[in-house]
Protein backbone atom coordinates (compact mmCIF):
# COMPACT_ATOMS: atom_id res chain seq x y z
CA UNK A 1 0.00 0.00 0.00
CA UNK A 2 1.24 3.34 -0.79
CA UNK A 3 0.30 6.16 1.42
CA UNK A 4 0.69 10.53 0.53
CA UNK A 5 2.46 12.46 3.69
CA UNK A 6 0.94 16.06 3.50
CA UNK A 7 1.95 18.73 6.15
CA UNK A 8 -1.57 20.43 7.21
CA UNK A 9 -0.25 23.99 6.32
CA UNK A 10 0.50 23.14 2.73
CA UNK A 11 -2.90 21.37 2.57
CA UNK A 12 -4.61 24.60 3.68
CA UNK A 13 -2.28 26.66 1.32
CA UNK A 14 -3.69 24.35 -1.69
CA UNK A 15 -6.81 23.96 -1.16
CA UNK A 16 -7.79 26.87 1.91
CA UNK A 17 -9.18 26.14 5.63
CA UNK A 18 -13.10 25.89 4.33
CA UNK A 19 -12.01 22.68 1.98
CA UNK A 20 -9.28 21.70 4.78
CA UNK A 21 -11.55 21.56 7.63
CA UNK A 22 -13.77 19.40 5.17
CA UNK A 23 -10.80 17.07 4.96
CA UNK A 24 -9.69 16.93 8.69
CA UNK A 25 -13.78 15.69 9.24
CA UNK A 26 -12.63 13.00 7.38
CA UNK A 27 -10.84 11.55 10.70
CA UNK A 28 -12.86 9.55 13.29
CA UNK A 29 -11.03 8.38 16.47
CA UNK A 30 -11.86 4.67 18.23
CA UNK A 31 -15.24 4.54 20.16
CA UNK A 32 -15.19 5.64 23.86
CA UNK A 33 -18.20 5.43 26.61
CA UNK A 34 -17.00 8.66 27.65
CA UNK A 35 -16.90 10.52 24.55
CA UNK A 36 -15.32 11.76 21.43
CA UNK A 37 -11.43 10.72 21.82
CA UNK A 38 -8.86 13.80 22.24
CA UNK A 39 -7.17 12.73 18.91
CA UNK A 40 -10.66 13.38 16.97
CA UNK A 41 -11.02 16.60 19.02
CA UNK A 42 -7.71 18.43 18.22
CA UNK A 43 -7.26 17.25 15.00
CA UNK A 44 -11.16 18.48 13.91
CA UNK A 45 -11.09 21.87 15.97
CA UNK A 46 -7.73 22.42 17.47
CA UNK A 47 -5.28 21.57 14.78
CA UNK A 48 -5.13 24.58 12.09
CA UNK A 49 -5.57 26.77 15.25
CA UNK A 50 -2.36 24.78 16.30
CA UNK A 51 -0.35 24.91 13.06
CA UNK A 52 -1.23 28.82 11.95
CA UNK A 53 -0.35 30.00 15.34
CA UNK A 54 2.97 27.74 14.55
CA UNK A 55 2.52 25.25 18.06
CA UNK A 56 3.44 22.11 16.18
CA UNK A 57 3.19 20.51 12.50
CA UNK A 58 0.37 18.16 11.76
CA UNK A 59 1.11 15.35 9.06
CA UNK A 60 -1.33 13.89 7.31
CA UNK A 61 -0.80 10.64 5.80
CA UNK A 62 -3.17 9.51 3.24
CA UNK A 63 -3.99 6.05 0.94
CA UNK A 64 -2.31 6.61 -2.25
CA UNK A 65 -4.68 5.21 -4.51
CA UNK A 66 -8.23 6.21 -2.57
CA UNK A 67 -7.17 9.50 -1.04
CA UNK A 68 -8.99 8.77 2.01
CA UNK A 69 -7.19 10.09 5.51
CA UNK A 70 -5.90 6.88 7.17
CA UNK A 71 -3.89 8.98 10.11
CA UNK A 72 -1.86 11.93 11.26
CA UNK A 73 0.62 12.92 14.02
CA UNK A 74 1.77 16.34 15.29
CA UNK A 75 4.98 17.25 16.09
CA UNK A 76 6.83 20.19 18.49
CA UNK A 77 10.09 21.60 19.06
CA UNK A 78 9.19 21.50 22.74
CA UNK A 79 11.44 20.47 25.40
CA UNK A 80 10.79 18.27 28.07
CA UNK A 81 10.35 20.73 31.79
CA UNK A 82 9.82 18.98 35.34
CA UNK A 83 10.71 20.87 38.60
CA UNK A 84 13.63 19.79 40.55
CA UNK A 85 11.47 18.01 43.11
CA UNK A 86 10.48 15.97 39.78
CA UNK A 87 14.03 15.54 38.53
CA UNK A 88 15.38 14.44 41.55
CA UNK A 89 13.10 11.45 41.84
CA UNK A 90 14.47 10.12 38.83
CA UNK A 91 17.41 7.40 38.73
CA UNK A 92 20.83 8.81 38.87
CA UNK A 93 21.28 7.31 35.14
CA UNK A 94 18.29 8.89 33.61
CA UNK A 95 19.33 12.23 35.49
CA UNK A 96 22.68 11.94 33.92
CA UNK A 97 21.39 11.03 30.89
CA UNK A 98 19.15 14.30 30.48
CA UNK A 99 21.42 16.42 32.37
CA UNK A 100 23.59 15.94 29.52
CA UNK A 101 20.80 17.50 27.31
CA UNK A 102 19.50 19.77 28.30
CA UNK A 103 20.19 22.90 31.57
CA UNK A 104 18.90 24.04 34.71
CA UNK A 105 16.41 27.35 34.53
CA UNK A 106 15.86 28.48 38.16
CA UNK A 107 13.98 25.86 39.87
CA UNK A 108 13.41 23.89 36.58
CA UNK A 109 14.89 21.37 34.48
CA UNK A 110 14.83 21.98 30.66
CA UNK A 111 15.85 18.82 28.20
CA UNK A 112 16.25 19.91 24.91
CA UNK A 113 13.44 17.72 22.91
CA UNK A 114 10.77 17.24 20.43
CA UNK A 115 7.42 15.93 21.34
CA UNK A 116 5.21 14.00 19.73
CA UNK A 117 2.00 16.01 20.38
CA UNK A 118 -1.16 14.04 19.22
CA UNK A 119 -0.63 10.90 17.10
CA UNK A 120 -3.94 9.05 15.91
CA UNK A 121 -5.52 6.11 13.33
CA UNK A 122 -8.83 7.11 11.18
CA UNK A 123 -11.44 4.41 12.41
CA UNK A 124 -13.78 6.19 10.27
CA UNK A 125 -16.34 3.72 7.89
CA UNK A 126 -14.29 5.19 5.02
CA UNK A 127 -11.41 3.69 5.74
CA UNK A 128 -13.05 0.27 6.90
CA UNK A 129 -14.77 0.02 3.61
CA UNK A 130 -11.82 0.85 1.49
CA UNK A 131 -10.25 -1.89 3.24
CA UNK A 132 -6.59 1.29 3.58
CA UNK A 133 -5.33 1.03 6.76
CA UNK A 134 -2.30 1.56 8.63
CA UNK A 135 -0.90 -0.24 12.14
CA UNK A 136 -0.22 1.95 14.91
CA UNK A 137 3.42 1.19 14.30
CA UNK A 138 3.63 2.10 10.65
CA UNK A 139 2.39 5.51 11.95
CA UNK A 140 4.38 6.11 14.71
CA UNK A 141 7.56 4.87 12.85
CA UNK A 142 6.42 7.64 10.30
CA UNK A 143 6.34 10.45 13.41
CA UNK A 144 9.29 8.99 14.66
CA UNK A 145 11.12 9.47 11.08
CA UNK A 146 9.54 12.92 10.31
CA UNK A 147 11.49 13.93 14.27
CA UNK A 148 14.62 12.37 12.51
CA UNK A 149 14.80 14.64 9.61
CA UNK A 150 13.78 17.45 12.14
CA UNK A 151 17.31 16.75 14.22
CA UNK A 152 19.34 16.88 11.39
CA UNK A 153 18.29 20.75 11.16
CA UNK A 154 17.05 21.51 14.82
CA UNK A 155 19.71 19.75 17.11
CA UNK A 156 17.81 17.24 19.99
CA UNK A 157 18.30 14.48 21.34
CA UNK A 158 15.47 12.87 22.64
CA UNK A 159 11.78 12.84 21.35
CA UNK A 160 9.43 12.88 24.14
CA UNK A 161 5.16 12.42 24.21
CA UNK A 162 2.43 11.98 26.98
CA UNK A 163 0.28 8.70 27.67
CA UNK A 164 -2.67 7.53 29.15
CA UNK A 165 -1.69 5.06 31.80
CA UNK A 166 -2.99 2.06 29.88
CA UNK A 167 -1.18 -0.89 29.97
CA UNK A 168 -1.80 -1.92 26.10
CA UNK A 169 -0.31 1.70 25.47
CA UNK A 170 2.80 1.56 27.77
CA UNK A 171 3.18 -1.57 26.37
CA UNK A 172 2.88 -0.05 22.60
CA UNK A 173 5.38 2.28 23.59
CA UNK A 174 8.02 0.42 25.32
CA UNK A 175 7.98 -1.97 22.49
CA UNK A 176 8.91 0.72 19.72
CA UNK A 177 11.81 1.62 22.18
CA UNK A 178 10.53 4.33 24.45
CA UNK A 179 11.19 4.31 28.21
CA UNK A 180 8.72 5.61 30.71
CA UNK A 181 9.96 8.44 32.83
CA UNK A 182 9.50 7.10 36.47
CA UNK A 183 7.35 8.85 39.32
CA UNK A 184 6.67 12.04 36.74
CA UNK A 185 2.95 12.64 35.82
CA UNK A 186 2.89 15.55 33.14
CA UNK A 187 1.03 18.67 34.09
CA UNK A 188 -1.53 17.45 32.12
CA UNK A 189 -1.76 14.28 34.26
CA UNK A 190 -0.52 11.43 31.83
CA UNK A 191 2.34 9.42 31.99
CA UNK A 192 5.76 10.61 30.05
CA UNK A 193 7.25 8.64 27.71
CA UNK A 194 11.27 8.96 26.16
CA UNK A 195 13.37 7.96 23.65
CA UNK A 196 17.25 8.70 22.48
CA UNK A 197 17.15 10.02 18.92
CA UNK A 198 19.05 7.94 16.78
CA UNK A 199 20.59 9.81 14.01
CA UNK A 200 21.17 8.17 10.24
CA UNK A 201 24.04 9.66 8.23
Amino acid sequence: MGINIIKLYDLISSIGIDESEKVLKQFEGITLEAGTHDVETFIRKKSIQFENASLSTTYLVFDEETNILLGFFSLANKPLTMSEKNFLKLSKNQQKKLNNSGQRIGTKYQINSFLIGQIGKNFSDDVHKSKSSITGKELLTLAYDKVVEASMIINAKYVWLECENVDYLNKFYKKFGFSEVQDYTSENGLKVMILKITKTN
